[in-house]
């Protein structure tokens, strides 16, 4: 594929990108890991509060602090990383019209940023479930497919919106109203099961969903998970990834003139 060929030949790059914004995040180290842990910790806080304590949101077996944050967890990797992606063109801009390389190079590697605080993140959510005596099972494996499809759905829209961006810049600043509209179409506060079964396809169709349940499944339920959401969310997630990166090539050549 053209993608990964692209990705090989100009791996130098990539690795210097990467490591520069890592370097412009973690520059304090202590600052940068916990800001990372802020919004995961605080949102769950507040939706264990509100949702958990007053509301009484039924979690089943799983107590819905650890789930809340269970789920945040993935969920800001999936809405911070997409949001830096968004701007990675137009912020490089002195990149892109200096010297060419292919572009998508500078879409992919906030991921790695993210995959740091990702890993943050999971530290604090072991320590949570070792408090709340929760263990694991070989099912916690399926967390890497997971990820991996969560990955190529974070690539898939930051595709799209980076593209969008340079065309239409400015057009990122509507992304934190469209992640908090997403996040409450996600069953992040809520369990799917208490969506009436007819309507539960339809959540299906955010590919979200099979990657939030399959998370809970395999590391909170200790079973595998169930394979319905999550193949909607590997057929669609497949197709966008195929959309934006055919919308970003066909763009791309014309990202100096207009950027």
């Amino acid at each position: 594929m053209q993608l990964i060929k692209n990705l090989w030949q100009y791996k130098e790059l990539f690795y210097f990108l990467s490591l520069r914004d890592l370097k412009v995040r973690y520059r304090q180290a202590i600052l940068g890991i916990a800001w990372a842990l802020i919004s995961p910790i605080v949102l769950a806080i507040v939706f264990w509060f509100i949702f958990g304590l007053f509301l009484k949101i039924h979690s089943g077996p799983t107590p819905y602090l650890l789930l809340i944050f269970t789920r945040l967890t993935f969920w800001n990797f999936f809405s911070q990383t997409v949001s830096s992606s968004a701007t990675s063109v137009t912020s490089n801009s002195n990149l892109v019209l200096k010297s060419y390389f292919p572009r998508e190079i500078l879409v992919f590697s906030p991921i790695v940023v993210r995959l740091v605080d990702l890993a943050s993140s999971f530290i604090v959510l072991i320590l949570l479930m070792v408090f709340y005596k929760i263990g694991i099972s070989f099912n916690v494996l399926w967390i890497i497919p997971i990820l991996l499809l969560e990955v190529l759905l974070i690539s898939a829209f930051a595709l799209i919106f980076s593209s969008l961006n340079v065309l239409f810049q400015g057009c990122s600043a509507f992304l934190p109203l469209l992640m908090t509209a997403w996040l409450f179409a996600t069953p992040i506060i809520y369990s799917i099961e208490k969506i009436p079964q007819q309507y539960q396809k339809i959540l299906f169709l955010n590919p979200m969903t099979g990657i939030v349940e399959g998370i809970k499944s395999s590391l909170l339920l200790k079973s595998p998970p169930d394979f319905l959401p999550l193949s909607f969310s590997l057929v669609i997630t497949i197709a966008l990834f195929l959309i934006g990166y055919v919308l970003f090539k066909k763009l791309e050549k014309n990202f100096a003139d207009v950027i």
